[in-house]
C-alpha cells in the first residue's frame, strides 16, 4: 500500500466516523457552537465540503483553482470563513449530502 493510499484510507475512515456523529443530529443542533469562535457544527462540515471541493478543483480544473487562489490572496482574512458561511446556510441534510458527494469525488481523483 502506498503512502497516498494509506492517507486516503485514514481520511475516509475519519470522515465516515464524523459523518456518523452528525448524520443523526436534528437540524437545530447543527447550529451548536464549536471551539472555533463563530463556527457551528454546520460551519465545520461546510468547511470540510469546501476544502474537498477545492482539492478536486485543483486536480481537475487548475485554471479555476488558480482563480480561487487569487480570490484568497485578495481577502485572506475572510476567504475561508466566507466559504464556510455559505455552506452553513444550507439545510443540514443538503450540506451533509454535498459533503458526502464531495468526499467520494475526492477519493476518485
Amino acid at each position: 500500500m502506498s503512502d497516498t493510499e494509506a492517507l486516503l484510507g485514514d481520511l475516509r475512515a475519519e470522515s465516515e466516523e464524523l459523518d456518523g456523529l452528525v448524520a443523526g443530529l436534528p437540524a437545530e443542533e447543527w447550529r451548536t457552537p464549536t471551539p472555533a469562535v463563530g463556527w457551528t457544527i454546520a460551519h465545520q462540515i461546510a468547511h470540510l465540503a469546501w476544502t474537498d471541493a477545492r482539492a478536486v478543483q485543483a486536480a481537475e480544473d487548475p485554471e479555476g483553482f488558480a482563480e480561487e487562489v487569487r480570490r484568497a490572496f485578495a481577502a485572506p482574512e475572510r476567504f475561508v470563513d466566507e466559504g464556510a458561511e455559505r455552506g452553513a446556510a444550507e439545510p443540514p441534510a443538503a450540506l451533509l449530502e454535498r459533503w458526502r458527494e464531495g468526499r467520494e469525488r475526492l477519493a476518485r481523483v
